[in-house]
């Protein structure tokens, strides 16, 4: 009789198996039909914009919520924050950069300040809660559509702008 018990289980735990392996099949099939209809997947990474559509001369300009940056092809990189400041070592900046391998990032000051253009192509991702990644130079800029940031690094230094602030 146990010997009965015990067959009685093993095919059960069968067909348990065979319930498993159907819902992962309809959870690939409705994965696939989502990607169909949406044309991306339904939990998007990432997007990286293409710096060709912001390059004037050699540089890379652009905007996001705040900030007119700027991108050159030697890897550095800085930000001019309108009607906003940043918080840097207790002080307020209305511009920061990354421009030497061997200062953290800083405010720059007189006519070397200023560094993106009023005006400049918006990067920006529609889809909410996504990223959007600008890579140039060495230099990379990731704007956070669901913190409202951007966020810089380059020459092994970084800074961020928006919901949180900081640099090194």
């Amino acid at each position: 009789m146990s010997k009965r018990t015990v067959t009685g289980r093993l095919r059960g735990s069968r067909r348990g198996g065979l319930t498993r392996i159907g819902a992962a099949v309809a959870g690939t099939v409705a994965a696939a039909a989502a990607i169909t209809i949406f044309g991306t997947p339904v939990a998007s990474a990432d997007t990286v914009a293409n710096p060709s559509n912001y390059l004037v001369g050699n540089t890379v300009y652009f905007s996001y919520i705040g900030a007119n940056c700027a991108m050159q092809s030697n890897g550095w990189v800085g930000c001019d924050l309108t009607g906003q400041t940043m918080n840097w070592a207790g002080l307020p900046v209305t511009n920061i950069s990354i421009d030497l391998p061997f200062l953290p990032a800083h405010p720059a000051l007189g006519p070397l300040g200023t560094h993106g253009q009023a005006g400049s192509r918006i990067l920006d991702n529609p889809v909410y809660g996504t990223n959007t990644t600008l890579t140039y130079g060495g230099a990379t800029c990731t704007t956070s559509n669901f913190r409202g940031e951007i966020s810089c690094t380059s020459q092994g230094h970084s800074f961020n702008y928006g919901f949180s602030q900081g640099y090194s």
